[in-house]
């Protein structure tokens, strides 16, 4: 009797595939080497006054240790960034696959902390721009920090980069809080958030909801026409280009953080006075 070969699932075959994926990205994005933001920089106190950034790192990162925000401070610097900034800490401390992993009550709670940042700094700095950036799972808890930031106050721009919260999450108390604008990175080239999460799930814990880095953030069904507007006037889309290649750019997950992107095409949108 002749043994039967039944051929693998195409659903088993993509399971491997994403694996294998994830191990070959987040090897890739461990090499970065960790470097702070300007809170270390000797003319801190010069800086100040000028602005402040919040940048909230992605899974496996936000420690001193281990990072992903050398390209980040060395693309601002670069750019002529004259304000100051801080990394907001809000991982497990257990890596990556945890850092992901973590509930949505957990992201919630970690991103309370920086609403009480942004309102002591625009208090002791009165009228000084403050912005937020995230990076990868960091966009989310930029998301959740905006929605904990009490009404009036509200913050001037944020940038998504990598964005790994689904694309159903409802913007629209997040979007009240911003001043200005919301930036949003797009890649269909970032597999990252894209078959990746099909396994990992998005950093909100959903894994039949689309990273709103693929295509954008989805209007919420029966939005009111406060939403409307807001989704209108508020959310920017910055799709992958090619001219991004030119800074060693080909619209990978890890590429959203390289100094010379970070230098070229996101730091314009964080003014300081």
């Amino acid at each position: 009797m002749k043994t039967q070969i039944v051929p693998r699932s195409k659903s088993i075959y993509r399971v491997s595939l994403s694996i294998g994926m994830l191990i070959m990205m987040f090897s890739a994005g461990c090499k970065t080497t960790p470097v702070g933001l300007p809170q270390a920089m000797p003319d801190r106190d010069k800086r100040m006054p000028r602005g402040y950034l919040y940048y909230l790192d992605g899974a496996g990162g936000g420690t001193a240790k281990n990072n992903w925000a050398g390209g980040v401070k060395e693309g601002l610097f670069e750019a002529g960034y004259k304000g100051a900034g801080e990394m907001v800490s809000w991982e497990t401390g257990k890596g990556l696959l945890a850092d992901q992993d973590a509930s949505v009550k957990y992201k919630r709670s970690m991103a309370e902390q920086v609403p009480p940042k942004v309102l002591q700094y625009q208090k002791d700095y009165p009228g000084a721009p403050v912005h937020l950036l995230g990076f990868s799972a960091g966009t989310g808890e930029c998301i959740y920090a905006l929605e904990e930031l009490p009404l009036p106050a509200q913050v001037d721009n944020v940038v998504l980069l990598g964005t790994s919260i689904g694309r159903d999450h409802d913007m629209t108390e997040a979007l009240k809080r911003v001043k200005g604008k919301v930036y949003v990175f797009l890649s269909t080239h970032d597999q990252m958030i894209g078959l990746a999460t099909e396994i990992s799930g998005t950093t909100d814990r959903k894994r039949d909801d689309p990273s709103a880095g693929i295509k954008g953030f989805s209007l919420p069904p029966n939005a009111s026409e406060e939403t409307r507007g807001l989704y209108a006037l508020k959310l920017i889309y910055i799709p992958y280009s090619k001219e991004f290649k030119q800074d060693g750019d080909r619209g990978h997950h890890f590429d959203n953080v390289k100094m010379e992107f970070i230098r070229d095409h996101v730091a314009k949108y964080f003014p300081t006075r």
